[in-house]
Parts: structure tokens; sequence; C-alpha cells
């Protein structure tokens, strides 16, 4: 089944007096249950493409359909509740709130969707497990190495039981040995059925995917 569907996605940027060029149409299909890796250098276009298949951007021509919803139809109301419920985001930087516990931090997009308490706790505790996670979720993130909080963020991406999972550079900020673990995770995750869409410019961690979709000039290699 086809959870990601492009179809002639173009994007452009007006820069001073000049008409960027950020996606060519572009087309490509993603498989539920595939690990992808999104590959290419600065500027290639990966990150546009990352923010329309996160449905933080929309396309200017052509056609994105998320698990058969077509995007360029809905309302920002309905692109709120997408990403919220459809998209799992782990990033570079973990994007933890400080004040909130390892716990909180992962049940917060389950409030936004107002889950009862009684059905979060649940929730959260198995996404903590299922990063070995559980007995650090009464740490704040300043008490956690950088290992640790993009568990955590990974936690919290899967918290919903989002369709796909779309991680930005989410090895960054870690050394070698923490990127691997955290790399094994999103393996793991795959081999459970997962949808894990990584952006990467590393070639070792692209290469952990099942198959790297490459990007030169706003078009696919």
């Amino acid at each position: 089944m086809t959870i990601i569907h492009i179809d002639k996605v173009s994007k452009f940027y007006k820069m001073g007096g000049e008409i960027i060029t950020a996606l060519d149409q572009v087309s490509l299909d993603i498989e539920q249950g595939e690990f992808v890796a999104i590959m290419g250098p600065s500027g290639s276009g990966k990150s546009t493409f990352m923010n329309i298949v996160g449905c933080l951007d929309m396309a200017d021509q052509g056609l994105y359909a998320l698990d058969g919803t077509a995007i360029h139809r809905l309302k920002d109301a309905q692109l709120a509740e997408i990403r919220n419920k459809k998209i799992g985001f782990v990033f570079q930087n973990f994007n933890l709130l400080p004040r909130l516990t390892a716990y909180e931090n992962v049940e917060l997009p389950l409030i936004y969707r107002n889950i009862p308490r009684k059905e979060r706790e649940p929730m959260v505790r198995q996404a903590l497990a299922s990063v070995d996670m559980l007995d650090r979720q009464e740490h704040w993130p300043a008490m956690l190495s950088g290992g640790q909080q993009q568990r955590v963020a990974i936690a919290r991406s899967l918290a919903g039981d989002p369709a796909i999972l779309l991680a930005d550079e989410p090895t960054g900020a870690l050394d070698s040995k923490t990127g691997k673990e955290i790399l094994d995770i999103f393996k793991r995750l795959h081999e459970h059925g997962r949808t894990v869409v990584l952006i990467t410019h590393d070639e070792w961690v692209g290469a952990q995917a099942k198959r790297i979709i490459r990007f030169k000039d706003g078009r696919l290699l």
C-alpha cells in the first residue's frame, strides 16, 4: 500500500527579484512499512521535500497524498490534525521542552489530541519502553545525555501511533557510537512494520535504510 504519493510536485521561492526552484517536477511513491533515506547536499531540495511531506509547507504545483488524503485540499486546522495524528517528527536537536519530564514530553501530543488521561498513560509508557527509557521517565531533559534525549524524542513521535516517522538528521548532534544506537532503534521500528523516512546528508547513515532517494538541484537523481 502506498502511504506517500508525490506526483509532479514543484516548489518555488522568491529571493529578491529571482525565482528559485526548490523542487522541480518530483514524482515518487513510498510504500507502507518502507525504510527510506532522503539524501542530497545542502540546497538539493531534500529539506523542502521533508517540509512538504511533513505538511509544514505546501507544494506550488503537483499532487501530494498522505495515506490516501490529498493534502492540498486541506485547511490549516486539518493540516495541524494530520501532523499530530499521521506524522511522528524526530529532529536533529531533539526539541524537548526543558520544563517537562521525559514522560510529560512524550505525553504532550496526546494531550493535544484530547486523549483522556487514563488512556494516555499506557500509550506513553509503551512508547518510552520501546526506546528503553521507561526508567528515566521522571528525568528532565537537562538530566539526560544527547542519546537519551533523542530516545525520548523518538518515543514522543511514536506515542500517537503515526502512519510515518519523519526523522530530520536524527544523528547529526550525536557522536558516532550513540548515533549507531539511535539508527538501531529506527531499524528495529522498521522491522516491526513502521514506515520510516530519514533525511540525511551522511552516506553511512543513509546506507542503513532499505532504499535511498537522492536529490540534486531540486530533482530526483
